[in-house]
């Protein structure tokens, strides 16, 4: 996944439309589940961290409706060490606060509870995705 591509679901996720900002999550917890499917084979990564963090993204995702329009966002390959998850982290952070900004709306107060449990998916997800790589070595 290049940079272009997590601004893009950034810049989604900043928007005041619904829809968009539940794809853009949608697709953040699609890409990053992939990413810590491959980190779990990784002998640099922690595998129980990116298993959970992996699970952390199924969840998240499977309470959001799918996007209506969209397009299969390549599997990322992250930097080497801990700082080339740290974008995927930051990712999953505005997720959290995307959501819960969401819920906060009167357009979002009928789903409120839902959004809140995805951001708390969003935000336990980031924790564990950093705890993947504790030390500088290893690219999956």
């Amino acid at each position: 996944m290049t940079q272009p591509t997590i601004t893009d679901l950034d810049t989604a996720l900043d928007t005041d439309e619904a829809d968009a900002v539940c794809s853009a999550a949608w697709d953040a917890f699609d890409v990053v589940g992939r990413l810590a499917d491959a980190l779990a084979l990784d002998e640099a990564s922690d595998e129980m961290q990116a298993m959970l963090t992996g699970i952390k993204c199924t969840e998240g995702r499977r309470l959001l409706p799918p996007p209506r329009y969209g397009r299969l966002r390549e599997t990322p390959t992250p930097g080497p060490g801990r700082a080339g998850l740290e974008p995927f982290e930051a990712l999953l952070r505005h997720v959290d606060v995307a959501l819960r900004r969401l819920a906060s709306a009167p357009e979002g107060a009928g789903d409120a509870e839902q959004l809140n449990l995805v951001a708390d998916h969003a935000a336990t997800a980031a924790d564990l995705l950093i705890s993947i790589r504790q030390d500088g070595g290893g690219a999956s």
